[in-house]
């Protein structure tokens, strides 16, 4: 009996440090404090979740597991788009463009959670098609 208590006191004190141990924001890592960071983290290079997914989603039989947890980061992390002011250009305008986006990635999650190979890649077509409206009235040159 002493040994099993002794073994669980040991397992909590493993978990305690291992939470203490995490860097601050650790849970947060998909959230971005500004348009060009969530930009960056969805868009920018091959491993960003817009290049993994438009890797994943030329397969007929794609590997959902990673099509699900890159539209989960879309999802997630575009939520915070509309908090934001654009760099250039009306708010109420930007707001509204950012929603949209916010809106489709959150589509192309539901598609993707459903393994539909049809629905996913028009959500992703959709996703990728609302950046030129947005870029031109709001992106700085």
């Amino acid at each position: 009996m002493k040994s099993l208590i002794c073994a669980a006191s040991i397992a909590c004190l493993l978990v305690a440090a291992a939470v203490a141990g995490r860097p601050a924001g650790a849970a947060d890592d998909a959230k971005a404090d500004s348009i060009e960071k969530i930009m960056d983290k969805l868009h920018k290079g091959a491993k960003s979740p817009m290049g993994v997914l438009k890797g994943a989603l030329k397969s007929q039989s794609p590997d959902w597991t990673k099509i699900q947890k890159e539209s989960k980061t879309f999802a997630t992390v575009s939520a915070d788009l509309p908090k934001f002011d654009p760099p250039k250009g009306d708010a109420a305008s930007f707001k509204k463009l950012a929603k949209a986006y916010a809106s489709n990635a959150k589509t192309l999650q539901t598609a993707a959670e459903k393994e539909d190979l049809g629905a996913t890649k028009a959500a992703f077509r959709k996703l990728g098609g609302s950046c030129q409206a947005c870029h031109d009235a709001h992106k700085e040159d």
